[in-house]
């Protein structure tokens, strides 16, 4: 029993002897040897490995840690839109010389518009007599039990549909108005900012 645990007690203590050494050299310069616990300082560092004559059998080179990259897309971003709002300002430039220039041209976009809205008017004030016409023979032919009244009710429908239509289409030639006269506005300003700073 004796013997047994001498030899194991030699086994454990020339195992590590017998094993490779090893050594790296920290951040300092300073050389760390070891044969298998690796010290903090070893850490991502290279490490070569030797036999028991000293003699170098292999070479382990430091972990390189990637450099997170640099996200710039913001900033791509924001060059971008200064390099479009110059793009614009010449263009506003390049288009007109005063501000009058621009209150015409806001009118000749508006005209067009203006035309189609008065010929939307004039058909929707002939759908809503129309559908008021057939509302009131749809009105009599119940008070009187007339056949005539189913078809009446199928007039009034499509009558009625295009009644909403063309209200609906109203409005959006209204909103189109409000847009251009807003976007010429925006141009305006953007021009008297322009010429006032040309002028210093």
């Amino acid at each position: 029993m004796r013997y047994l645990i001498l030899t194991l007690a030699l086994f454990v203590f020339v195992q590590p002897i017998s094993a490779a050494l090893k050594r790296c050299v920290d951040d300092a310069g300073k050389s760390h040897y070891y044969n298998n616990i690796l010290p903090p300082e070893c850490e991502d560092k290279a490490t070569i490995k030797m036999n028991k004559q000293g003699v170098v059998m292999s070479r382990v080179e430091a972990k390189r840690t990637e450099q997170p990259k640099e996200d710039n897309t913001a900033q791509i971003a924001a060059a971008q839109k200064i390099e479009e709002i110059k793009r614009l300002d010449t263009v506003l430039l390049n288009t007109y010389t005063s501000e009058e220039e621009i209150e015409l041209a806001r009118e000749r976009n508006v005209h067009p518009v203006k035309l189609t809205i008065v010929g939307v008017e004039k058909r929707l004030e002939i759908a809503k007599t129309r559908l008021k016409d057939l509302l009131n023979q749809a009105n009599q032919a119940a008070q009187t039990e007339s056949p005539t009244l189913v078809g009446i009710k199928k007039e009034i429908m499509p009558v009625r549909r295009e009644a909403q239509n063309l209200q609906n289409e109203l409005k959006e030639n209204q909103l189109r108005i409000e847009r251009i006269k807003s976007q010429f506005d925006l141009d305006k300003k953007r021009f008297i900012e322009l010429m006032s700073k040309n002028k210093q």
